[in-house]
C-alpha cells in the first residue's frame, strides 16, 4: 500500500510541476520565450510545448492517466533534448568568423626576391 501512495505521490508531484511549465509557456513567461527565441524557435513551438505540457500534467494528475501523461510528458522532453543537440550541433559546426588562411610575406629589396606564404589556418594561430 505505501508503495501505491509514493508512486501516486510522484506521479501528482510531476503533474504539478508539468502543469506550471506548461503555464508558464503559454503566458510567454520571460525566461521561457528567452530560451525557444535562442534556440530559433517562434512562438508557435512555445505554445505546441506548452500545451502538450499541460495535458501530460493534466493526465498525470489522474492515476488512471498517468500512462499517456508519461508518454506525453517523455515526448516534450525528447524533444527538447533532440533541439538543443541540433542546436549545439549547428553552433559548432558553423564556420568561425576569422579569416581561414594565413598569409605571411618577406619583402627584401627587390621583388623577385618576395616570399609570400599561404597556408591554412591553424588553431593555434595568434
Amino acid at each position: 500500500m505505501t508503495k501505491t501512495i509514493s508512486i501516486y505521490g510522484v506521479q501528482v508531484a510531476l503533474g504539478a510541476i508539468a502543469l506550471v511549465a506548461g503555464y508558464a509557456k503559454l503566458s510567454g513567461a520571460g525566461p521561457m520565450a528567452q530560451q525557444f527565441q535562442a534556440l530559433g524557435l517562434g512562438y508557435g513551438f512555445l505554445f505546441a510545448a506548452g500545451t502538450a505540457e499541460i495535458l501530460a500534467g493534466l493526465c498525470l494528475l489522474l492515476p488512471r492517466g498517468g500512462i499517456l501523461g508519461a508518454v506525453l510528458l517523455s515526448c516534450v522532453m525528447v524533444g527538447a533534448l533532440g533541439v538543443t543537440i541540433g542546436h549545439v550541433a549547428s553552433t559548432v559546426a558553423a564556420h568561425p568568423h576569422s579569416p581561414q588562411f594565413t598569409a605571411t610575406a618577406i619583402a627584401k629589396q627587390s621583388p623577385a626576391e618576395r616570399i609570400v606564404i599561404v597556408r591554412p589556418r591553424a588553431a593555434w594561430d595568434i
